[in-house]
């Protein structure tokens, strides 16, 4: 009997990864990812810590089952009941156990998928892990849990890359809005996901949702994001999971209409599968902070506050070309719709 297909998406944040993960699992039902779109179990593994459920129940889709999010300024694509039914026929019928027992092992987590893709295999071709936080995952620790994983799944793993300025912008302006009221007396800031040590000056900032002020306040301190690494985070998967499994997709290309059905054919056929259509996608065109306010997809529309004009991308640039030369270098081309 084959083995069922595990698909690993780290991502990475920022660069469309919510509608990727619609595209696939809404609206062309290739793979189910459980309960959650990020569990960010193996991330919690990998930090040899026990706090798995507080983790699992802190995160939900971005949001808490049941609550509907924020009204949008058009038509939803899936309406909220659709939206749930789909986590809730096949989730409910999935036993948590796996990822709520101490202490964490990879063995649960293998367990915890090969359950799920006992109540989807009839309906879906794989089961995937949507954590964007399996972009950090250590070169040594993605070693360590191959083998284990390989012996139970086929494993695949695709990539988001966005033009890393705007990206990186689009990460900062996150910053703004989920702290908009840090507590100026701590070191650090704290999100359902992760805590930040945030020097005063910098969540004074945040506070003020200064946006473009905060980006080059971080830039001319040399203080980058590890999702700006595309090159070293693909190398990382890539040798420890093979090129042949390792997909990359530009984020502007793909959602590009003139590329759509060349960039729809080289992704099903990477999966094997039938992708036909395309989510909607916030960040394509870029529209800056006039985005259109598409629901369900908040985690893009609120993330620009302000815009970066031709000037701000230039200075950006001067601070941030070895990400784009590194990418060259990795994969020997730059992408037509960058640096625009």
């Amino acid at each position: 009997m084959s083995k069922p297909t595990l698909l690993l998406n780290p991502g990475c944040g920022w660069a469309a990864t919510t509608p990727f993960h619609y595209t696939l699992t809404l609206d062309n039902k290739y793979a189910h990812m459980g309960h959650k779109k990020e569990n960010w179990y193996l991330k919690k593994l990998s930090n040899e810590t026990d706090d798995i459920r507080k983790q699992f129940n802190n995160m939900y889709f971005g949001r808490k089952l049941g609550k509907r999010p924020k009204e949008g300024k058009r038509p939803r694509a899936h309406p909220w009941g659709e939206i749930l039914a789909f986590y809730n026929k096949y989730s409910t019928k999935v036993d948590l156990k796996p990822f709520l027992t101490t202490p964490a092992s990879i063995e649960n987590y293998i367990s915890y998928y090969l359950s799920l893709w006992e109540v989807v295999k009839d309906d879906y071709a794989a089961v995937a892990d949507f954590t964007n936080g399996n972009l950090g995952l250590s070169y040594d620790f993605l070693q360590e849990i191959a083998p284990k994983l390989r012996e139970h799944f086929n494993v695949k793993v695709t990539f988001q890359f966005r033009d890393p300025i705007r990206r990186y912008f689009s990460e900062i302006g996150s910053l703004c809005e989920d702290f908009a009221t840090p507590d100026l007396t701590s070191d650090y800031v704290t999100c359902p996901i992760m805590s930040y040590k945030v020097p005063l000056v910098q969540k004074l900032m945040m506070r003020k949702k200064e946006h473009k002020k905060l980006f080059f306040y971080k830039l001319q301190r040399h203080e980058f994001s590890e999702l700006c690494d595309f090159a070293g985070t693909y190398l990382k998967y890539s040798n420890v999971f093979g090129t042949e499994n390792c997909y990359v997709t530009i984020m502007e290309d793909l959602w590009d209409k003139e590329q759509e059905k060349e960039q729809l054919s080289s992704l099903s056929n990477f999966l094997n599968y039938q992708v036909t259509t395309l989510h909607e996608n916030v960040y394509v065109p870029d529209m800056g902070s006039n985005a259109p306010k598409y629901e369900f997809l908040e985690d893009q529309w609120l993330s620009d506050l302000e815009d970066l004009n031709a000037d701000d991308y230039d200075q950006a640039f001067f601070y941030m070309n070895t990400y784009y030369k590194d990418f060259e270098s990795t994969f020997g081309y730059m992408p037509t719709s960058w640096k625009k």
